[in-house]
């Protein structure tokens, strides 16, 4: 068994994407990095030096950058796309340093939201541009929430099924709800309240598409839309797309806090061969990191403080094992599940998966402290008991094992996935559960395997979020899209305390209230069981600069947030010229 710790590719976002959830990043712009002897975060020296190019080894293929539908580019979408402001996870604030200057949020239960709008945010000049140099405006936020709230595959549609007043997704509802008194103006008033929702619109899946954009090219859903091309206001535009080799971006030179973004171009290039994408890096042809390195890859390039910085983060994403709880399937009886969740060894994955660093996960990750479960009750909940395990099978008519099979996602250079789904499959089988890996096309894996429920047992990475309403909402009867739950799983006690954490903001009262769903789901063992997370080690070269972002705690001499601009905007490389 190697020992693998994930990272995200290039320093990506994600509310991950499938690809991005993956790679283990953060919705908001990644987690924040652990100082380490060789990573110099007191603050950056030198003004920006404006030009150059600076490029990002990445492992995972990028299978299209609609933001709306694709999962595994979200990181490449922050660079291309307005926001209506950015979001600052270590203090939960919001930054206004993106299309909208501010918010009034005139009623306590925050159901309405009033945002006024930059003037003169450029739209992209590429030749074939239906929007081209024109100024974006609400009627572009406006078209991008309904064409969001109404996309197939959007992680997420319980805000703007709050937005539109409806049960299931309705476009002509969102149309009437969301309005633009001006150009400059951008409003809604929700059903109800929704603690989430003002976090969600700083979501990667939100980015803002002119509404022409939308009327030639975002029509079809489908692969061949705005999968493989871009026509944004972000800082800088897409000149080649190539998902599984390269994508090259140039500085976006209307851009509206010009004269940023300071570099000419950025690359991914991508390989997902692991060790071949580390030797690319360390030869100096990628300037950022975006292969896997274990603590003793990363603990010899801390060596090297004159070439390297080197900061450990901990992943954001958490494995799952999802289960079908339907009553004619075996994973329908509780005692099958807990034989299940009894049957792994935690601190055996801890150890083989993350170099021994690592910590419990509950329903809510244990990176959100707050609302996590004490690691000292996570394992009195989660012991490791195989003799108990069978007892359970054989009570439950199963004393000579069952086989099911188990479906993964394929994801080339993310050997994560296979490690830790062969443990699984290996530590199971010790109390008679003989599960059959079943490898999926990654895209096809979210389309015909998870959001359809078309499994019996599924092995999938849950995303990373900084919400804890999020990860509660697979536990709910109308699950995490607001409309079903994939796991045919329905317990209505559980169902009125994630209600009831979603509409509270008093914290104590919310907190109080997270906790209690959260041990009442361990005692059901599913509908999906939470695995350890641990640590990824990330590096890039000393010349490339980054004054400030959201997921570093401000080191004397670095700039404020409300200095710097959107993700990639403040980047510059010492190499430019």
């Amino acid at each position: 068994m190697s020992r693998r710790a994930l990272l995200a590719a290039g320093g990506t976002t994600a509310l991950g994407a499938a690809a991005a959830a993956v790679v283990g990043c953060g919705s908001d712009g990644g987690p924040g990095w652990t100082r380490t002897q060789a990573t110099p975060f007191g603050g950056e020296e030198g003004a920006p030096i404006p030009g150059g190019s600076v490029t990002y080894g990445r492992l995972l293929n990028v299978l299209g950058i609609d933001p709306h539908i694709d999962l595994t580019g979200l990181d490449i979408d922050f660079l291309l796309y307005s926001y209506l402001f950015s979001w600052k996870p270590t203090t939960e604030e919001a930054v206004f340093n993106n299309f909208a200057e501010s918010v009034e949020i005139p009623n306590p239960d925050q159901t309405e939201f009033i945002f006024k709008l930059r003037r003169g945010v450029k739209i992209q000049s590429q030749s074939d541009n239906p929007a081209k140099g024109e100024e974006l405006t609400s009627t572009d936020v406006k078209e991008t929430f309904i064409r969001r709230g109404t996309a197939l595959t959007a992680p997420d549609k319980r805000f703007p099924l709050r937005v539109s007043g409806t049960r299931d997704p309705d476009a002509n509802a969102l149309r009437a709800a969301l309005q633009t008194p001006d150009p400059y103006t951008f409003s809604f008033k929700m059903s109800g309240p929704f603690v989430p929702a003002f976090r969600e619109m700083s979501n990667p899946t939100w980015a803002i598409v002119p509404a022409k954009v939308i009327e030639r090219y975002g029509q079809s859903f489908q692969q061949g839309g705005l999968s493989n091309k871009s026509y944004g206001s972000g800082p800088f535009m897409v000149t080649e797309f190539r998902g599984s080799e390269r994508i090259i971006l140039k500085r976006h030179p209307e851009y509206f806090l010009s004269p940023r973004p300071w570099l000419d171009e950025m690359r991914y290039i991508v390989i997902s061969e692991p060790q071949s994408l580390l030797a690319a890096f360390d030869s100096g042809q990628h300037d950022v990191n975006g292969a896997i390195m274990n603590k003793a890859q990363a603990e010899d390039r801390m060596k090297k403080k004159d070439k390297f910085v080197i900061g450990k983060v901990p992943t954001r994403f958490y494995p799952v094992v999802h289960f079908k709880t339907h009553p004619n399937l075996p994973f329908g009886d509780i005692r099958v599940r807990e034989a299940f969740d009894l049957a792994l060894d935690r601190d055996e994955m801890i150890s083989l998966i993350w170099d021994g660093e690592g910590n419990y996960n509950g329903p809510v990750q244990w990176l959100q402290a707050r609302f996590s479960l004490p690691q000292d009750e996570l394992r009195t909940a989660m012991p490791y008991d195989p003799e108990k395990a069978r007892q359970l099978l054989a009570a439950a008519g199963y004393e000579n094992g069952f086989e099911a099979k188990m479906k993964i996602p394929r994801v080339p250079g993310a050997p994560l996935i296979a490690d830790l789904s062969s443990l699984i499959k290996d530590q199971v089988a010790k109390v008679g559960i003989n599960l059959l890996l079943d490898e999926v096309e990654l895209g096809t894996f979210i389309a015909n395997v998870i959001l359809p429920g078309n499994f019996d047992v599924a092995f999938f990475p849950n995303l990373p979020y900084d919400e804890p309403d999020r990860p509660l909402s697979f536990y709910h009867t109308r699950g995490v899209t607001g409309s079903l739950n994939w796991n045919n799983y329905s317990n209505l006690e559980i169902d009125k305390l994630i209600d009831s954490q979603s509409i509270d903001f008093n914290e104590e009262t919310r907190i109080k209230t997270i906790l209690e769903v959260q041990r009442l789901i361990l005692k059901e063992h599913g509908p999906q069981i939470t695995l350890p997370g641990g640590n990824f080690y990330g590096a890039y070269w000393v010349y490339v600069h980054n004054p400030y972002q959201y997921f570093l705690d401000l080191g004397e001499g670095q700039l404020a947030p409300d200095k710097v601009g959107p993700p990639g905007s403040d980047t510059w490389t010492e190499e430019a010229g």
